[in-house]
């Protein structure tokens, strides 16, 4: 659907996610929302009733889209093979974070994204509530089946940390990467082999908890 035929309600979520992004809530007005998206500022009021609860909608819309575009577990049922639904996990993260069909990376709605990361929003909760604390809990299932036990959350949860860490920053590091690995920066053509390698390495963290919780003693090694 091109931006001419975009019902207006949805042309005004695109375009405020960008700007958003690349001015944040404060600087971001709703003038500059209703020029880009070519509409009056009547109707930003009519559809959303002011900039608080455009934003908020904004980050709904932003945030559903990803993940319905890229879920965490696609094809893969909860009773397949740990080690794969991780693999669909990781690679669920790049696509969803650094494609053109879904974030866009720093040059596209993950600004937006990058932003509500390092400062959030009194309108993060709901998506925090909705797709980011489901999504944790997947993940802290898909290690512990890994594992073949759960030793608390004080093991699983570093664990978890660490590998959505990586996926993040990936898109938050983009521009560093470049400069210092061109190989492995986050480009379309690259994304299966970026989130291959994170699965790999984020395989060989688990096991080596695994192995120091079945022998404490070579913890102090």
């Amino acid at each position: 659907m091109s931006e001419q035929t975009m019902p207006t309600k949805e042309r005004i979520l695109k375009e405020a996610a960008v700007i958003f992004g690349k001015k944040g809530f404060k600087d971001t007005t709703i003038r500059m929302i209703a020029k880009a998206a070519k509409v009056n500022i009547a109707a930003i009021n009519y559809h959303f009733h002011g900039k608080d609860s455009l934003y908020a909608a904004v980050l709904e819309d932003v945030f559903h889209a990803g993940f319905t575009r890229f879920p965490a577990t696609l094809e893969t049922g909860a009773d397949a093979d740990p080690e794969q639904r991780l693999l669909v996990f990781v690679r669920g993260m790049f696509y969803r974070l650094q494609s053109s069909e879904g974030w866009g990376g720093m040059s596209g709605q993950g600004r937006l994204i990058a932003r509500e990361l390092l400062d959030p929003s009194p309108a993060f909760e709901n998506v925090l509530d909705r797709y980011v604390k489901p999504h944790k809990d997947l993940l802290v299932d898909i290690v512990v089946d890994i594992m073949q036990s759960n030793p608390g959350p004080e093991k699983i949860m570093p664990c978890v940390i660490s590998i959505i860490g990586q996926c993040i920053y990936y898109a938050l590091g983009s521009s560093v990467i470049l400069k210092i690995s061109a190989n492995n920066a986050p480009t379309e053509d690259n994304l299966d082999q970026l989130a291959h390698s994170v699965w790999l390495f984020s395989l060989g963290g688990i096991a080596r908890i695994k192995e120091e919780l079945l022998s404490p003693s070579k913890a102090e090694i």
